[in-house]
């Protein structure tokens, strides 16, 4: 009998940008490993009718389905739904459960999370708390989007800087019901650690490098440093994964919080957790990625490499973690 296996893949629209296209690459780069696996995959557009998701379900009749569904309708934060409907039809699927990609894929709502069990995270102000939140002398706040991710809504006009409160507070009302926030801009380093397999093996750290910014230039990963190849940005910042022998208790501290995080959040198969650490070498929990990209030039991918992995070698780990025990959330 064929080994079937659905890949389900973001609707990218009639008109996609940079981050949506990758996924196409994505879908591609996962259908050419299962079938060195001995699978025979089928790549599908995941639009969200659950008559139709089922009706396709019932006919390929998968041993499971591989989900790269980023977002539905054009938001990322909707993107617990696969995951949701997969469990309810009780089909086996990679990847982090639901309730780890609701609560994730709301920035607001990891970053409480995250408080309450004592992690640090960036001080932010939002439409809801700012009458309770300080801003101290000398803290810079960044406009971001709570419920986008690859750095959507982090462009040039967002690549500013606030300190005046007055004016924080006035930018978040002219933006009322798109879910946009003020977190503080720890002026530091930036990393990025992805998470692997059953076995929970954390990848080699990557710091993201940010070379040739002008002094006055925020060492942010924003959308044209992640996506536009054109960009000065994305030419000026680098992946780094060799660090000095007195750098190891911050690397280990690091990976003591990601593993803290895997089990916060109840995450399996796969995700990427993405952190500052300011001057004093104290970490905070940027965003944790309950979906990261797995692309051939990802970050993630580039990670596994690192550690001696093959492509076939990560995709095997990802499904030795699927998803089988159904109603999660």
């Amino acid at each position: 009998m064929p080994k079937k296996v659905i890949i389900y893949y973001t609707d990218i629209g009639k008109n996609p940008s940079l981050d949506n296209l990758d996924v196409l690459e994505e879908a591609e780069f996962v259908s050419e490993n299962l079938k060195k696996l001995g699978y025979f995959p089928r790549i599908l557009q995941f639009v969200y009718n659950e008559k139709r998701i089922k009706s396709e379900i019932k006919k390929i009749n998968p041993e499971f389905i591989f989900n790269l569904v980023e977002s539905i309708n054009g938001t990322d934060s909707l993107a617990y739904l696969a995951a949701s409907l997969f469990e309810s039809l009780k089909i086996p699927y990679t990847g982090c459960p639901t309730k780890a990609i609701f609560q994730t894929s709301n920035k607001l709502t990891a970053k409480e999370i995250i408080k309450q069990n004592k992690i640090k995270t960036p001080k932010y102000l939002s439409l809801d708390n700012y009458e309770k939140i300080n801003i101290e002398k000398g803290e810079k706040f960044l406009i971001k989007n709570a419920k986008e991710h690859s750095s959507v809504g982090i462009d040039e006009r967002e690549l500013v800087l606030f300190e005046d409160r007055k004016n924080i507070i006035e930018i978040l009302k002219e933006r009322v019901g798109e879910t946009y926030f003020a977190e503080e801009y720890i002026d530091g380093r930036e990393f990025n650690i992805s998470i692997l397999g059953n076995s929970i093996q954390i990848l080699p750290i990557a710091e993201m490098k940010f070379n040739n910014y002008p002094k006055e230039k925020p060492k942010i990963i924003g959308y044209r440093a992640k996506w536009d190849k054109k960009s000065y940005e994305y030419n000026n910042t680098k992946r780094n994964f060799d660090f000095r022998e007195n750098e190891r208790p911050l690397l280990k501290n690091l990976e003591n919080i990601c593993m803290e995080c895997w089990k916060i959040f109840g995450l399996r198969g796969y995700a990427r957790i993405d952190f500052r650490v300011d001057k004093n070498n104290i970490p905070y929990v940027l965003e944790i990625n309950a979906n990261p990209c797995i692309s051939p030039d990802a970050g993630f991918i580039a990670a596994a490499e690192r550690a001696g992995l093959s492509h076939t070698k990560i995709i095997k780990e990802i499904i030795n973690s699927l998803n089988t025990n159904p109603n999660l959330f």
